[in-house]
């Protein structure tokens, strides 16, 4: 809830994989984070060990369409999801959208507050799927600058209905991607087309392919190589307030 969702939901899942060595799951495109990108509803139920990004979850969950196949199923894999070790992060517009039962097994809530300038974000964090003042637990602030080049603002997350299918599940694309595109001029990797660089105003891209991964170890370890020197598990740590 609120402004920043997905950044924030990036800047955990980061976290996650970064400090924890995690396994991620996500049905929004990542960048720089090996990860298993879920296309369908059904791919849901291959996610085990590990953190699933779930974006504009209530689509999937809202509360009037509860007698909904996808709805059901979706629900049924999160009741499962503490028997399969798994850490469920989704972002929704409005919390009373979710459906009631998943809000029960719903551990906490997040709102963001972007600040102006947008590169420090403010999160107050409430037990329970339920978010009341007496569930406030605590408030914490990261910056913005690592999440921002994890994703794609721009994305709109429309995951397949293939609930009413017998064919058989495909397995998650195991990927890896520094970003959307590269400028020719100065080497700025951009995560959105634009118009210009946002560092030499050029207008020359390459469009970056992303890389596909047979096993998570081999993923890991390319993504480990990638941040080697970049970045400390210091410079990524919530500042709490």
């Amino acid at each position: 809830m609120g402004a920043g969702k997905t950044l924030a939901s990036t800047q955990l899942g980061f976290k996650n994989w970064f400090s924890r060595k995690m396994k991620i799951y996500s049905n929004y495109h990542l960048y720089k984070l090996p990860y298993y990108y879920l296309e369908t509803i059904k791919q849901i139920d291959y996610c085990k060990d590990g953190v699933v990004l779930l974006d504009e979850f209530w689509r999937l969950c809202d509360s009037r369409l509860s007698r909904k196949t996808s709805n059901k199923i979706v629900t049924d894999v999160l009741a499962r999801s503490r028997k399969r070790h798994l850490v469920y992060i989704f972002t929704a517009q409005v919390i009373d959208t979710i459906d009631k039962r998943i809000r029960k097994t719903t551990d906490f809530v997040t709102y963001p507050m972007l600040f102006r300038g947008e590169s420090t974000c403010k999160c107050l964090i409430f037990r329970t799927g339920y978010p009341r003042n007496a569930n406030y637990m605590k408030t914490f602030y990261f910056n913005t600058a690592i999440p921002f080049s994890i994703f794609n603002s721009n994305e709109e997350v429309d995951m397949v209905d293939d609930t009413g299918s017998e064919d058989p599940i495909p397995e998650p694309k195991l990927m890896w991607q520094e970003g959307a595109a590269r400028c020719r001029k100065c080497g700025f990797v951009i995560t959105m087309m634009e118009v210009k660089c946002p560092e030499c105003d050029s207008s020359d891209f390459t469009v970056i392919e992303p890389m596909y991964f047979n096993t998570w170890e081999e993923a890991d370890a390319h993504a480990e190589k990638f941040w080697e020197k970049k970045v400390s598990a210091e410079q990524i740590e919530d500042v709490e307030g």
